[in-house]
């Protein structure tokens, strides 16, 4: 037997069996956890609960504790108090009245705190009360309101005189029939120095009955008892005797809120306390921690009679299952052997077999639709690529060839839309990890789609890809209404401008006109074809419909284009002269007048472009371009003008090809200007000096004489004589005469009188002057420092 087990060890049957068992152990585990967490659960509920009901005691206690603080504060900056606390009125004659209005004061706060059951306030050097209405001494204070065996007159004057901070004490009070009250008392201290005793104390006074009521609710609800506590863990307020319990622990309640355990009345006990928010009590409930386990003791039975119940009945439940859930387990196996080869082999699992059965046959299934799939797209568009060509089949009508490509028309209304794709660079450099042809793929793929998306949301569309191209064949929904060419406009403006802005893909389409067969897609399709081409004129990423172009062939077409003889040569010229701005105004002219007045005709246009390219290459030419080192450059730019598709293009090419040619003459032109320049001004220089030294010997020459010889004002004949030589030209002259002057003293035994006047000068004198100024000595020591 054991071995028959272990045959079948892989069998479903097997596995049931353990996991029933699992099941079934499944109750106890889940038992013991459910009473721990039942446990937890009760625990936690409980902290809740007490939680909850000690912050609604909270809000009351602080509630009446509210207007307690709000009166101290009230009576600590009362300025009559202040006055009487802290300045010297002591012995004045306004001393006792100013007593006597503190008291009155404190009889107007009486009325407006009725809550509060006393206040007063202690003057430690008189040794005085201050109380609503009254002044009293500060021994008939205490017996009037504290008079108690337990609390003597001495403690009373020891908690008055303290230097404490201000806090809340358990206090006895008096009723007005003598009887004794347990109070909360309020004590704060009033000094001008931390350091110093206390000139006096204000003590406000609360009936803890007022207080009762709230704690005895939570007593009532958890069994245990509930405490009002000070800051050095005094007993404020209980619901049991408070002389019995002066001090609750020692521990030191820390935080807003706590819990803890600890042996209590000889038992164990759980303490929760939760802080005041608007003073330093603390609130505490003490529950014997036997309640808490009596309702765990409870929910633990209960859990083991639920496992026991469990277990008989999941014996009986496990047995009647394997029976019955295993027999369709059984028949399906059978099912399989006769309708495969494939055999359940012995100790394997029955699962396992019938989900190989069912994947074989799903993949074959998915397989064969994906093979289908895949021809059935590749035969559409090849269907779609000879209807729009008129190339169909004739054996086959085309109403039967229809369904079987997932195609069907709704009405006899049919348009085709042609889309070319313009460089998308943006699109294509968005795409990353992806090759060219597959970002091309994808290219094609989106358009497709958004293009049918939108066109189908109206009408019927269909797209393929068509002599690097994409068609879409437009059938327009019978809706009782006849199609139109502005709606169509206005689906292809949507479709253009969502592919613009979403994936930065730019189209030119052209729209054929409606035709109301299906046979005459192939005219539809050549229309749009022929509106294709009049993107040369109309320029890229535009709507071009050919019922628009078609109206415009009916009006009458001029013979020619406008650019005549004349005006290709001004534009030549103004090439030559680098007149950037004239030659661009001329090929704006010839533009504008052939596209937008004449509007000539495609071939026309083409002939347009091919002149233009002939004009730029006659001015290079002519300008020399092609013969300089830059005739690289030049031909590319012509190679750029052949490549235009559009005259648009052609017209930016040009604009940018006339501005750089137009920069070079004109920075050609000014070189040439500057050497021109140049060379005059050194012919001019030439000339002056040769005109002085043939004239040195005039003594009437001078600069003014130069000017009027040479036809110039003398300051501007000097200021270019300088820039050319680096000297002024009456430097100049002056040093061509002493020059002279020196080669006569040399050469000739002559008189200076007569040297002078040989070189020009007008006398003597003027020859010493100067022939000192540039020789530093006089002409007489000139000639004896030569004849040594």
């Amino acid at each position: 037997m054991l071995n028959s087990i272990w045959r079948k060890r892989r069998s479903v049957i097997i596995t049931w069996l353990f996991s029933y068992v699992a099941v079934l152990l499944l109750p106890i585990v889940i038992g013991v956890f459910v009473n721990r967490e039942s446990n937890a659960a009760l625990e936690e509920e409980i902290h809740r609960a007490n939680d909850a009901l000690l912050k609604q005691v909270r809000e009351v206690i602080d509630n009446e504790l509210e207007s307690v603080l709000r009166l101290n504060t009230e009576i600590t900056w009362n300025t009559k108090l202040q006055e009487l606390m802290f300045t010297n009125i002591r012995g004045q004659d306004s001393y006792q009245y100013s007593l006597y209005e503190i008291a009155m004061d404190f009889k107007m706060y009486k009325t407006f705190y009725p809550q509060i059951t006393d206040f007063y306030v202690y003057y430690t050097p008189d040794d005085i009360g201050l109380m609503p209405g009254f002044v009293r001494s500060g021994k008939d204070v205490y017996e009037e309101v504290h008079n108690n065996p337990d609390f003597s007159y001495d403690d009373w004057q020891t908690l008055m005189t303290s230097s404490k901070k201000p806090s809340f004490v358990p206090l006895v009070y008096r009723g007005l029939n003598g009887s004794i009250h347990q109070s909360i008392a309020h004590i704060s201290y009033l000094t001008s120095d931390v350091n110093t005793k206390p000139e006096g104390a204000v003590v406000i006074l609360i009936d803890g009955s007022k207080l009762l009521s709230a704690l005895q609710n939570v007593q009532l609800f958890s069994g245990g008892e509930v405490l009002v506590l000070n800051k050095e863990n005094q007993i404020l307020l209980s619901t049991l005797e408070t002389n019995q319990h002066p001090v609750l622990t020692n521990r030191v309640l820390s935080g807003d809120s706590g819990f803890f355990q600890e042996n209590y009345k000889g038992q164990d006990s759980e303490f929760y306390y939760i802080a005041s928010k608007k003073s330093d009590l603390k609130i505490v409930t003490i529950m014997p921690s036997a309640l808490v386990w009596q309702k765990a003791i409870n929910v633990r039975w209960i859990t083991y009679i639920s496992i026991i119940l469990s277990i008989l009945g999941g014996s009986l439940l496990t047995f009647f299952f394997l029976k019955k859930n295993y027999n369709p387990i059984k028949q399906l196996i059978h099912t399989f052997k006769s309708e495969s080869a494939e055999q359940l082999n012995d100790g394997s699992n029955e699962f396992q077999f019938i989900q190989h059965m069912i994947s074989n046959t799903v993949n074959e299934k998915e397989q064969a639709k994906i093979r289908l799939q895949q021809q059935n797209h590749l035969l559409r568009s090849n269907f779609m690529n000879r209807l729009l060509k008129g190339r169909l089949d004739n054996q086959i009508p085309i109403e039967d060839a229809l369904p079987a490509f997932e195609m069907h028309f709704d009405s006899e209304q049919y348009a085709v839309l042609l889309f070319y794709v313009e460089a998308n660079d943006q699109f294509f450099s968005s795409i990353n990890g992806k090759s060219d042809n597959e970002k091309a793929k994808l290219l094609q793929f989106i358009v497709s789609n958004v293009v049918e998306d939108i066109m189908n949301a109206r009408h019927i569309g269909y797209m393929t890809e068509i002599d690097d191209m994409l068609a879409c064949i437009i059938n327009f929904r019978d809706t009782g209404q006849a199609g139109s060419l502005a709606e169509l406009r206005q689906m292809t403006e949507e479709a253009q401008q969502f592919l613009k802005t979403k994936f930065q893909i730019e189209l030119t389409v052209s729209i054929s006109n409606i035709h109301t067969s299906i046979v005459d897609l192939s005219i539809a399709y050549k229309e749009s074809v022929d509106a294709m081409e009049y993107k040369l004129i109309m320029g890229r990423k535009e709507i071009i419909s050919f019922h628009e172009i078609q109206n415009e062939a009916l009006n009458e077409i001029p013979q020619g284009y406008y650019y005549p003889l004349q005006v290709e040569q001004q534009l030549i010229n103004f090439l030559k002269i680098g007149e950037y701005d004239r030659a661009k105004e001329t090929l704006d002219n010839i533009v504008d007048r052939n596209l937008k007045i004449n509007q000539i005709s495609l071939p026309l246009a083409r002939c347009l472009m091919f002149d233009l390219v002939s004009t730029m290459v006659k001015a290079l030419h002519e300008i020399g371009d092609t013969q300089e080192e830059s005739s690289g450059g030049s031909l590319k730019e012509i190679e750029k003008l052949t490549a235009c598709e559009t005259m648009q293009d052609m017209h930016e090419q040009l604009t940018e090809m006339l501005k750089e040619v137009c920069s070079n003459n004109l920075a050609k032109r000014k070189s040439t200007l500057v050497q021109i320049r140049h060379q005059d001004l050194q012919t001019l220089t030439q000339n002056i000096v040769r005109f002085i030294q043939e004239n040195y010997q005039d003594a009437d020459m001078n600069i003014s004489m130069i000017g009027l010889r040479f036809d110039m004002k003398s300051t501007y004949l000097s200021k270019l004589f300088r820039e050319q030589t680096g000297e002024g030209l009456l430097d100049y002259m002056n040093k061509v005469r002493i020059v002279k002057a020196k080669e006569l003293i040399e050469s000739q035994n002559i008189t200076m009188n007569e040297i002078s006047s040989l070189v020009g000068f007008s006398d003597v004198n003027a020859l010493i002057r100067i022939f000192k100024k540039y020789e530093g000595v006089t002409p007489g020591k000139y000639k004896e420092m030569y004849l040594k």
